[in-house]
């Protein structure tokens, strides 16, 4: 029966290019049935580009300068992602579900790479600012198909890991900020974004070797089921994708907590150059590097804590339970610090602190994101990721906009970052009501994979 869906055989296809992501065999292959590569690669996407669109925190006040922008239009900046995933998240999540996803990933880095060019070349504010939209409309499509593809490369023993650096990465926004400073001291703002635009295409050549494979092929796996015998049954149409995934109690929690985070994170990161150059009088390099580093080592410390952490349950019956727990309480220990952070008034205090911030909010990358993977079957990842790509992107989105807005109107930025703090506890408390629905979910999905025999 045609289905419309070419979920990708698990072995090579003839293809002699795609070698990335090879099914391996012997010991350890239970946990790992296609290595480290498949995580390597599609890290690499999701890094670069957080990288190229973080550059904007870190050549502000350039753009500021050159254009003559206030702060709540600059806090607007980050909503052309907003924009983007609103559009064409569905839509490439239902493209995801159906089609080979490494292709669909490759595209998308070849067309933001030509978007960072785009950036570069932007005669006024109106054209970089749509260029922008532009942008954040291909990291709508990669980001279903990469969370869809990762799902099928790692079972969850070691999806916390896989998962974990992948979000991480999307994080990792304080290399783009202190790389940014370092090149539009060096290059001026439209140099660094030419720069950035070469690393984008290596990556398009590096995922482009990326093998496709079989969906719920880890699912079967972990359920101790034959994992070659059979894929799973085909999407079916949107509606009912949508109601098989709008009844998962974890999926709302976790997307929702992630949503705060994302919120929090996004508004703290794109100001905090601003904020150490006008408060703590640091030069423009200084700000971009400090701040950057600070969200470097607090987020990929955070994450690899986290990522050891789960490797068996410590709180709960379960290690799907044990994860909410720790995500959880990760973003609210991090609210704790950030509160104390922005009191202070010595510049090397203040940036620790915010360190031990980004440090505990770090728990939720691997935990929270592992959760959704496991708690949505494969057949409907690409829409899951989609949805919560909405949601997360949102937040982010909405974050620098609404401290933009409270700093114009109280005069001071320091003010427009204190609504982050409540909305962190809000995330928090969010994904601790996961505990409770986390387990039952996770195990229909391998029930279900089982019964694909």
């Amino acid at each position: 029966m045609a289905t419309g869906i070419d979920p990708g055989p698990v072995v090579d296809r003839g293809s002699r290019w795609r070698t990335i992501g090879t099914l391996r065999s012997g010991p350890g292959s239970a946990l790992l049935p296609f290595g480290w590569g498949p995580a390597i690669v599609l890290v690499l996407v999701a890094f670069v580009d957080r990288i190229e669109f973080s550059l904007v925190a870190a050549v502000l006040p350039q753009l500021q300068a050159e254009w003559g922008f206030g702060d709540a239009v600059a806090g607007s900046l980050p909503s052309a992602s907003a924009i983007a995933a609103g559009v064409l998240a569905i839509p490439a999540a239902y493209f995801a579900d159906r089609h080979d996803r490494g292709r669909i990933v490759t595209w998308v880095v070849v067309l933001w790479s030509l978007a960072t060019l785009g950036s570069a070349l932007a005669p006024t504010f109106l054209i970089f600012y749509l260029v922008r939209v532009g942008l954040a409309a291909a990291e709508a499509v990669d980001n279903p198909a990469s969370a869809s593809l990762l799902a099928d490369f790692y079972p969850p023993a070691t999806r916390s890991t896989a998962f974990g650096w992948w979000r991480t990465s999307a994080y990792l926004g304080g290399a783009g900020i202190v790389l940014g400073g370092v090149l539009a001291d060096w290059l001026g703002w439209r140099g660094a974004f030419m720069v950035m635009t070469i690393p984008g295409l290596f990556v398009a050549v590096l995922v482009s070797r990326l093998k496709e494979p079989e969906r719920g092929y880890a699912d079967r796996l972990a359920a101790r089921a034959d994992p070659s015998l059979e894929a799973p049954t085909p999407s079916g149409p949107l509606a009912a994708q949508l109601r098989r995934l709008l009844p998962i109690r974890t999926l709302w929690f976790t997307g929702a907590a992630l949503t705060v985070m994302s919120l929090s994170i996004g508004g703290l990161t794109f100001w905090l150059p601003s904020l150490l150059q006008r408060r703590y009088g640091l030069s423009e390099s200084a700000a971009a590097t400090a701040g950057g580093g600070m969200t470097l080592v607090g987020i990929v410390l955070g994450t690899l804590v986290a990522a050891m952490a789960t490797r068996r349950a410590v709180i709960g019956n379960s290690l799907a339970q044990w994860r909410v727990v720790l995500g959880g309480g990760g973003i609210l220990l991090g609210s704790v610090f950030m509160s104390i952070a922005l009191g202070m008034n010595a510049t090397v205090v203040f940036v620790v602190l915010l360190t031990v911030f980004a440090f505990f909010s770090a728990f939720a990358l691997p935990t929270l994101t592992a959760c959704v993977a496991d708690v949505v079957p494969a057949r409907d990842r690409g829409l899951g990721f989609g949805m919560l790509q909405i949601a997360a992107t949102a937040g982010g989105a909405v974050g620098p906009l609404l401290v933009g807005v409270v700093s114009d109107a109280a005069d001071s930025l320091t003010v427009g970052l204190v609504p982050l703090l409540p909305l962190l506890a809000v995330g928090g408390i969010l994904a601790l009501l996961a505990y409770w629905s986390v387990e039952p979910d996770a195990r229909r999905v391998l029930a279900a994979a089982a019964q694909e025999e």
